[in-house]
């Protein structure tokens, strides 16, 4: 995504979420605008962390965590906070914590390196180094190898099938668990950790809107502005508002300019999001897609 003095960004997700996007767009941008398109609910509560922690110890003794979203973390770190906070008198504060470190010892698997920093914010605080792997793995097809070998291996050296533990969301893909389930190397306990919703149309359009006209305020006049797209589900929210905001003459494509709209093309960050841009109705030829799912592609 290249860009100028001229080009301003949007980037379409949680602000949280898109400091290190921000960050580098913003040595070669005018202006970057983050708009969030989509609600989460988190359902882990402590009962699921007491359940989970009583099942490593006693009965399943699971061999890895897996994680391919940074909500599933952020799910999983709120319901263990709340659990060790808890009175609870079948198990002492301290041995609760001692438990937790205990599960956490786990290797953990992740896809990206946003997800790895999660995980390192959220379960460890930054104090302690877990056993986090796939951080360069941008995709889930890229780290499924790497899980199955690491099964392989388990089912060697424990002479059964591992047990792994996936916190994701409602909407997650079937990637790793289809091919978990298709090697036969391992067993896997999918725990769904939150829910995904779009926000309504009408106030993403607002916020778009003036978003639009900070920009022009801040850095005058702009030839082009990219509307960065990260997933799926943020796409259905984002194409609408982008509509409405053409009907009324403040933005165009890139190749159907107009005279006073602004200017705009869009990056999806994945193949799937750039699929979806495209059964949305929006021409191929606008959409430009990431080479791999970072802020470096």
């Amino acid at each position: 995504m290249a860009g100028d003095e001229r080009s301003a960004v949007i980037l379409f997700r949680d602000q949280d979420r898109g400091d290190s996007y921000s960050k580098l767009l913003q040595e070669s941008h005018a202006a970057v605008e983050t708009i969030p398109v989509l609600d989460h609910r988190y359902l882990l509560a402590a009962a699921d962390i007491a359940d989970i922690i009583h099942r490593h110890s006693h009965d399943t003794n699971y061999s890895a965590i897996i994680f391919t979203s940074q909500n599933a973390v952020k799910a999983l770190a709120g319901a263990a906070a709340e659990w060790q906070s808890q009175p609870d008198t079948s198990m002492e504060q301290a041995d609760r914590a001692a438990e937790w470190r205990r599960f956490l010892a786990l290797p953990i698997f992740v896809v990206g390196k946003a997800t790895a920093a999660a995980c390192s914010a959220h379960l460890f605080d930054h104090s302690a180094a877990g056993d986090i792997r796939g951080d360069q793995c941008g995709q889930a097809a890229v780290l499924l190898p790497e899980i199955i070998r690491f099964c392989r291996q388990q089912r060697q050296r424990l002479a059964n099938k591992p047990q792994l533990l996936f916190f994701c969301g409602d909407q997650r893909r079937d990637t790793l668990p289809d091919g978990i389930a298709g090697s036969h190397e391992a067993d896997l306990r999918q725990i769904i950790s939150y829910t995904t919703a779009g926000r309504q149309v009408r106030a993403v359009t607002d916020e778009l809107a003036d978003a639009m006209g900070r920009i022009a305020t801040r850095s005058g006049r702009i030839s082009l502005v990219w509307m960065v797209v990260f997933s799926p589900s943020g796409a259905r929210v984002i194409v609408p508002a982008l509509r409405a905001l053409e009907r009324k003459g403040l933005v165009c494509p890139e190749r159907i300019q107009s005279s006073g709209a602004a200017v705009y093309r869009l990056a999806a960050i994945g193949k799937t999001t750039a699929s979806e841009l495209v059964t949305l109705g929006i021409d191929c030829r606008q959409v430009t897609q990431a080479s791999e799912p970072s802020e470096h592609g």
